[in-house]
């Protein structure tokens, strides 16, 4: 990716933080240009000897953004923790650059790389809907994959991504179609429920959880993912 220079200086020297950010550690930066036309910028920003070292990650449209910036604002926030907050008013993001911890900025590109593949802008609800599915986690480990070396736009992980997220939950979680049933057996539905039941094996012992409990939907985000790739 290009690395940009003086980034700042083209938007405004002004910092603003989302949460708690390590005043000289690694970070992301969002610029938000809110002229017409513009185009709002994510880079990564990593501290080495010689400094800060700046890369572009992704780019969308200053509409596109405007769009969808107040839902991805507060899904950011709800999801950070005590520890990641200052004080208690909700964190925003503010025209001029912004700056995010790792973490935080690790979900936002998950959403903006989807927003930059060939055919978003026809299904930015749906992408927005299915990053908001995701956990923390689930975005974490996908930004692994789709940040890997070689992966770009229109390839490997960032198209699978885009698939994974603007694909319908209804599609995902359609049932599939009811076995014929022969003519000559016939059953109430008490009893065809009975026997369902019966048929269904006992769920294995449950095991102490690790972390919280996510909804069905979200696990199955990280998995189209994968298998849109095989």
């Amino acid at each position: 990716m290009n690395e940009p220079h003086d980034a700042n200086v083209s938007i405004g020297a002004e910092l603003h933080d989302f949460g708690i950010v390590a005043e000289h550690g690694d970070c992301f930066e969002f610029l938000i240009d809110g002229s017409a036309g513009a185009s709002c910028l994510l880079v990564s920003v990593v501290q080495t000897e010689r400094g800060p070292r700046r890369t572009e990650l992704a780019e969308i449209s200053g509409a596109t953004w405007r769009k969808i910036s107040a839902r991805a604002v507060r899904e950011l926030a709800q999801d950070m923790n005590a520890d990641e907050l200052e004080g208690k008013k909700a964190p925003s993001l503010k025209t001029g650059t912004n700056r995010l911890s790792p973490l935080v900025g690790r979900e936002l590109a998950l959403l903006l790389w989807a927003l930059q593949e060939e055919g978003a802008p026809e299904q930015i609800e749906a992408i927005l809907h299915g990053w908001r599915e995701l956990a923390r986690e689930e975005r974490w480990w996908l930004y692994a994959k789709a940040a890997a070396h070689g992966q770009q736009i229109g390839f490997g992980w960032r198209r699978a991504l885009f698939h994974a997220l603007s694909e319908s939950t209804e599609s995902r979680a359609a049932p599939p179609p009811a076995e014929k049933k022969s003519p000559k057996r016939t059953s109430s539905p008490r009893s065809s429920a009975s026997t369902r039941l019966k048929a269904t094996p006992p769920p294995p012992a449950a095991m102490p959880p690790q972390t919280p409990p996510r909804p069905a939907a979200r696990k199955r985000k990280t998995a189209a993912v994968a298998m849109t790739l095989k």
